[in-house]
């Protein structure tokens, strides 16, 4: 029995639903309906997605052991369906979540112990993550050399372990130019529930500095206040540019290439744990490592240690050389003050000393 208070449940109102969501989520939702409508229309003759549901509805009322046969029977083949197709099982298995949500909008819901017992995918395989290397990432920045802005968000995040979505997320006034370095301070999101600080680089700033001397306080950094969602297309760009460059191996696993954008977020946290150890990588990239003794550092204790770190993130040599270069000079000042104050150290001892003799001669002479 239908009500006036029911909305009509299809594909065009979960498509509604979905133009709020993150252009990355709609991509990828879009890309699992697809598929389903595909092989629904090249394994039951014709037929639509729609004729489907419609289909498992009407075995629903007549036989539920029937329904769940066809359901779990139709979702194995799609399965199958997508493996001689030659997609990895990754692809599939993040389909496949998608497909689940969908049909649950239409009405069709899925058990997970059902799934269990009556679905099998393929074999996961774990393949050696590919670290980006320091030629690689030099190579990626020279190829963006006409694209300063997009150059500075590969630079940044590689030098402060930001997420894409929170570096395109990031407004001028989140950040505080008055230091040392820039500081970044990330707002809390639903992903990370709480706010970190981290820096960006003097490489980064060097690019970044001019940009960000034309905007307002409420501008993105990185994106167009147009629309601050453009991961898809710093995605598309990193894609078409890492082809032009050669750099285009895949995992076999599940097809996927081997450098992304998550790829400098990575190259940021293996160089920070290498220098101040895993715990110090997880908490400044947001993973919510806890380390008791960097929440109880002093703010210039915190950016000490980046300073230690960010020579290992540049990726020109130059550059390198400019900051331990730098870091010398400041450590051979330290060792001149430090000398400057024993040697007055010296001087006022020796003065007290020389009072105290003079006192003891006067009171021998006294005496």
């Amino acid at each position: 029995m239908s009500s006036f208070l029911s909305k009509k449940k299809d594909g065009k109102s979960f498509d509604d639903a979905l133009s709020t969501a993150p252009e990355s989520t709609q991509k990828n939702k879009r890309y699992a309906i697809k598929l389903f409508d595909s092989f629904v229309d090249g394994n039951y003759l014709g037929r639509t997605t729609s004729d489907v549901i419609e289909e498992l509805r009407q075995l629903k009322t007549q036989d539920i052991q029937i329904y769940e046969d066809a359901l779990y029977g139709m979702l194995q083949d799609w399965i199958v369906w997508n493996e001689k197709n030659g997609l990895g099982n990754f692809t599939i298995r993040v389909a496949f979540s998608n497909i689940r949500k969908y049909l649950f909008h239409l009405g069709v819901k899925t058990n997970e112990q059902d799934i269990k017992e009556y679905l099998r995918f393929g074999k996961r395989t774990r393949e050696n993550r590919h670290p980006l290397s320091q030629m690689e990432y030099r190579r990626i920045i020279d190829g963006l050399s006409r694209h300063p802005i997009v150059q500075a968000l590969f630079l940044g995040l590689g030098s402060s372990g930001m997420r894409i979505g929170e570096a395109l997320s990031l407004k001028k006034k989140d950040l505080d130019l008055t230091g040392q370095r820039i500081i970044v301070n990330i707002p809390a999101n639903t992903k990370t529930r709480t706010g970190r600080v981290t820096y960006l680089s003097l490489e980064t700033e060097k690019i970044l500095r001019p940009h960000l001397e034309n905007i307002g306080p409420d501008d993105y950094v990185f994106a167009t206040n147009d629309s601050k969602d453009n991961s898809s297309s710093v995605r598309t760009m990193l894609a078409r540019l890492v082809d032009k460059l050669e750099l285009v191996d895949r995992y076999q696993s599940n097809n996927i290439r081997k450098i992304t954008t998550h790829s400098f977020r990575a190259y940021f946290f293996t160089k920070a744990a290498r220098m101040h150890g895993e715990n110090y990588a997880h908490k400044i990239t947001g993973h919510g490592g806890y380390l008791m003794q960097y929440d109880r550092m002093t703010e210039d204790e915190k950016l000490e240690m980046y300073l230690q770190l960010e020579p290992e993130l540049t990726v020109y040599e130059q550059t390198k050389n400019e900051l331990e270069l730098s870091r010398l000079r400041d450590k051979v000042e330290q060792i001149d003050e430090l000398k400057q104050e024993v040697q007055k150290l010296r001087e006022t001892q020796a003065k007290s000393d020389k009072k105290i003799i003079e006192t003891l001669k006067n009171q021998i002479i006294l005496d």
